[in-house]
């Protein structure tokens, strides 16, 4: 079975009428995420020399039944059945056994019911989708908004996902999906909100990887910081009270490893951060 929202992650159900007659979902099949190789070869030397990979897509589909009461009402049944995925445009899709987590998809190849011989009442069909996107699924809640019991659901421990921090020179910031995030790409899905409530010149924010985001590089006293000043990073665009501010900074970009992500503070100490991101998985 699965379950389709829109995107805003609203529920919307399948076409049936006041009778329960209509579509009904059977099952979501998803396959691995195939990978495209970059290899190279040398003259002089035999085979080739594989220098990266790239996750690239996966083959996803919809099994669905549709339940009619005669001939004529399989007709129009069906006809409403293309009208709404072609009306529906983007959306996500989840397992309901699993439904957690989304694959943001849409509709654009043909399909057809099938039915079967001496059987006017039922037809299945098999929709072939297309993802949207990166190949993978995301969390439906952001991490400011999961909730308890999801958590208990997926065996992570509740305490550690404390996603906003004052004061520290140090924090922990845990990723629980299974794919690393790189900030650049995920525009509305990881935004990273620093308010400042200190005077400063510069600063500097280390992620798991030892690298660093910096705000004014150069020390440029034009651009200190008051108390009251707000940072925000949202995928690619860095502002700072809905000012940009790419110019202001090293240009780097954060990065969130699975697991436990241990970020450190130099040249602030009185500030708030909250990360508001989801999860993303194989």
């Amino acid at each position: 079975m699965f379950q389709i929202y829109d995107e805003n992650f609203n529920p919307v159900p399948l076409p049936t009428d006041a009778w329960g007659y209509g579509l009904r979902g059977l099952d979501f099949e998803i396959s691995s995420t195939a990978q495209e190789v970059t290899e190279h070869s040398i003259p002089g030397l035999p085979g080739s020399i594989i220098t990266g990979f790239r996750d690239s897509d996966r083959e996803v589909n919809l099994r669905a039944r549709l339940k009619v009461e005669n001939t004529l009402d399989y007709r129009v049944k069906r006809d409403q059945v293309y009208a709404f995925f072609k009306r529906l445009g983007p959306f996500y899709v989840a397992e309901e056994q699993q439904d957690y987590k989304v694959l943001k998809v849409c509709v654009v190849e043909s399909y057809q019911f099938e039915r079967p011989e001496n059987l006017r009442t039922f037809a299945t069909v098999t929709i072939p989708l297309k993802i949207i996107g990166q190949p993978y699924w995301i969390s439906r809640y952001k991490t400011t908004e999961f909730p308890e019991d999801l958590a208990f659901e997926m065996d992570i421990d509740f305490d550690k996902l404390t996603y906003q921090h004052s004061n520290k020179s140090s924090f922990d910031i845990f990723n629980a999906g299974t794919v690393p995030i790189k900030t650049i790409q995920e525009k509305n899905n990881c935004i990273i909100t620093i308010d400042i409530k200190q005077s400063v010149t510069s600063f500097k924010l280390y992620d798991a990887t030892d690298r660093y985001f910096e705000y004014n590089p150069s020390k440029d006293s034009n651009w200190s910081l008051v108390s009251g000043n707000k940072i925000i990073l949202n995928g690619h665009y860095m502002t700072m009270n809905n000012t940009p501010i790419m110019e202001r900074t090293n240009r780097y970009f954060l990065n969130l490893l699975p697991g436990d992500n241990i970020f450190t503070l130099e040249g602030l100490t009185n500030y708030t951060i909250t990360f508001d991101f989801r999860f993303k998985f194989d």
